[in-house]
């Protein structure tokens, strides 16, 4: 850089510097003459409108809005908005978009079959329930879903909390036969192996109308924002977690071992502890054919991966679209010819799927005996299965530019679990892998879920028993695989460390939770501390004092912007945060120590005729600019940051008026917004003589600065650019 301007001639430094000058010269200004506004004055002047936010009317208004669209028209609205496949089969472009959707739902329905009949195993149930809900819910969703390119079905993390759920139950039930508590006593006495299966079954179909209805209650009651209180990193966190629980079950099958299914905390140790303690049981098939499987489905599936990334980086106006290779379908069909033709099962004791009946079961309705004991886990499969699948349906939605409406979203998945309970379907939710080779493959609409679930239809009613001599273990290596996206998640660690570290910690600590305490005590960990972290930074703010910058009407915090001056006279205090209850003596306390002035102390020293400055507050930061406390006649409090103010912020503020009024020090407040206002003036009917009128509420921090600056001849003021003659009158330049 010195070599450069060595370099230069003079001539050309003068250019340059001419070029500097007149770029400042011709910056933009700002020119503004205005009377100085109090909240009071203001609303004199200007008229102001008086909307009615209560919550009554906002009810009235609502159930107004409801009757109007009892009208013909608001009827037809209503069926539209509630049967959302009427609009998009109306707009749909038979020539352009069907065959985009079929090679879609083809390829998606060859990825999904493996996958539904390894969930199912991964939920305790036999691998035919996967297909029956690979097959009833999609159906449901595409005339009820508002997204076009979500995979509805089985997925690894609803399904280790369904077989933790069931196992949970089973246990409890059967410890309380001997007792005669159990609600299942007659269905648990005496199980038989096929019993066992059988009451999975019934469980998984409870579970299912439970969720089901939970979701449909939620979407009628318009609460699709709850998800809002799962943040992202605390999700990321939660399934990062459930995965290494699934990572962890599919071991044993991987193996070709037994072992105890267990629930409850720390189970990821005792897992542990007995794998290694059966080493010597491992059979050679499984472990063989499982790494086969692995290498195969992991090498296919980073050639997908990166065949993505490169359809990805194409140009817009390039046609055309590679298909991803069927990896799990090709893994299954080898595997299944060499466990029939080599009987497996026999020579080597290796365990298969079993048999798979042909055909669709026939409705029941399943029974909700024993619900109390699934409530906790059906509201947590709720959350998680809604969370999930809004977030994939939103991502989606942004990307094609289109809209999908949470609470339509929660009557819809809430539809297909209770519509989906009556066919022996389990909970379910989306499939993160087979929504991305959904959209990828080219799927325009749910058409191409449609076709996807008419493939496993065929598979049910003719194809099914040919996968009988399935190995298990081969269900465990794509079980596996699949989960490579969600453990991928751990990266995010370094980067919330560089980012936001109360993230950090959200994530860190929700993972380890779930690890350790299990999936649903994990969850509801995971939230508690995502709600401690908020009500901690509500709690404990930063607080600053404000100066200005000169020849500006611009305020920055002194202790980060040199720039910034405090004015004499007047201390501006900001908190960074709502006035509330939680942190109203954090508040007083952040005042007391920026402004440097107690009141009450001052007024103790004042009694004893003497001033002692060792009773006052200092600032907490030396090298924050301040002035003589004894100097200062007005404190001005900027309200920007206060969303709401409730009673308890309320009183501390009319007691911090008074308390400075009593010794000669003017307390205003500046950027008052118009939930404050009200919450402040409604306050007069509390306390009439220490109310806060509209008097004490400046309309900016430049209007309370302006109205209370001591004098105009002093030099001390001139920085701040101010000119006092019943008017504001600033000039922003260079």
């Amino acid at each position: 850089m010195a070599g450069d301007m060595k370099g230069r001639s003079d001539c050309d430094l003068d250019i340059i510097s001419m070029q500097c000058d007149n770029e400042a010269r011709y910056r933009k200004q700002i020119t503004i003459t205005r009377p100085i506004f109090t909240e009071e004055t203001f609303q004199e002047g200007y008229r102001i409108s008086t909307s009615n936010s209560s919550a009554t009317a906002k009810l009235r208004r609502s159930c107004t809005s409801n009757l109007s669209s009892l009208s013909g028209h608001g009827l037809c609205l209503a069926v539209l908005k509630f049967f959302p496949i009427i609009g998009w089969l109306k707009e749909y472009n038979w020539r352009k978009d069907i065959i985009g959707d079929v090679i879609s739902g083809l390829t998606t329905a060859v990825m999904r079959i493996p996958q539904e009949m390894a969930y199912a195993l991964l939920a305790t149930v036999p691998a035919v329930y996967g297909l029956y809900s690979a097959f009833f819910p999609v159906i449901l969703y595409a005339v009820l879903g508002t997204s076009k390119h979500i995979s509805i079905g089985t997925w690894a993390v609803v399904s280790i909390m369904i077989g933790n759920a069931i196992d949970a139950v089973i246990d409890v039930e059967l410890s309380n036969i001997n007792n005669g508590t159990s609600e299942m006593a007659e269905m648990t006495s005496g199980i038989s192996a096929e019993d066992n299966t059988m009451l999975r079954v019934q469980i998984a179909t409870s579970l299912c109308l439970l969720v089901g209805i939970i979701q449909t209650l939620m979407g009628v009651l318009r609460l699709g924002f709850v998800t809002n209180y799962l943040s992202e990193p605390l999700v990321r966190g939660f399934t990062t977690g459930a995965a290494v629980h699934v990572f962890t079950s599919q071991f044993p099958k991987l193996l070709g071992i037994k072992t105890t299914r267990r629930t409850g905390v720390i189970t990821l140790v005792y897992t542990y502890i007995e794998l290694f303690t059966k080493l010597k049981q491992t059979n050679p098939c499984a472990v063989i054919m499982s790494v086969l499987a692995l290498m195969m489905l992991i090498l296919i599936a980073e050639m997908n991966d990166l065949q993505a990334h490169k359809s990805w980086c194409r140009r817009e106006g390039r046609k055309g679209k590679k298909l991803p290779i069927p990896s799990e379908l090709f893994v299954v069909i080898c595997a299944t010819l060499a466990s029939y033709l080599g009987r497996f099962e026999f020579k080597y004791n290796l365990s298969v799927v079993g048999d798979i009946p042909t055909g669709v079961p026939v409705p029941t309705v399943p029974s909700l005996r024993g619900s109390m004991s699934l409530f906790g886990s059906a509201f947590a499969m709720a959350i998680v299965g809604f969370a999930i699948s809004i977030s994939m349906a939103q991502l989606f939605a942004k990307k094609h530019e289109y809209e999908v409406e949470a609470n339509q979203e929660l009557i819809a998945y809430g539809s297909c679990h209770i519509f989906g309970s009556f066919f022996r379907c389990f909970p379910h939710a989306t499939s993160m892998s087979r929504t991305a080779v959904q959209e990828g493959s080219g799927g325009k609409t749910q058409l191409a879920g449609i076709i996807s679930a008419l493939v496993v239809v065929v598979i049910l009613l003719r194809l099914g028993p040919l996968f009988s001599q399935l190995p298990q273990c081969i269900l465990g290596a794509i079980i596996v695989v699949a989960l490579r996206g969600i453990l991928r998640q751990i990266k995010d660690l370094p980067l919330l460390w560089k980012v936001n570290n109360v993230d950090f910690a959200i994530w860190l600590l929700t993972f380890l939770c779930v690890c350790l305490l299990g999936v649903d005590l994990g969850l509801l960990c995971g939230v508690g501390i995502a709600l401690v972290t908020i009500v901690l930074r509500t709690q404990i703010p930063n607080s600053s004092i404000i100066g200005a910058i000169p020849n500006t009407d611009i305020y920055r915090d002194v202790a980060r912007v040199p720039d910034a001056r405090e004015i004499p006279g007047i201390k501006i205090f900001c908190f960074s945060s709502s006035l509330c209850f939680i942190n109203a003596d954090n508040f007083k306390n952040s005042l007391f120590q920026k402004v440097g002035i107690n009141p009450q102390q001052r007024l103790i020293a004042k009694h004893k005729g003497d001033i002692n400055k060792k009773l006052e507050y200092s600032h907490c930061d030396d090298d924050e600019p301040h002035n003589d406390v004894d100097q200062v006649q007005t404190i001005i409090i900027d309200c920007c940051m206060f969303n709401y103010i409730d009673t308890v912020g309320v009183k501390t503020l009319q007691t911090l008026i008074t308390d400075y009024d009593k010794v000669d020090i003017r307390v205003v407040l500046a950027n008052c917004k118009e939930t404050v206002r009200q919450s402040l003036l409604k306050s007069a009917t509390l306390n009439k003589k220490e109310a806060i009128g509209l008097d004490r509420m400046y309309l900016t921090l430049h209007d309370a600065v302006a109205d209370h600056m001591p004098s105009q001849k002093d030099d001390n003021f001139k920085h701040v650019g101010v000119k006092i003659q019943n008017e504001i009158s600033y000039e922003t330049g260079v």
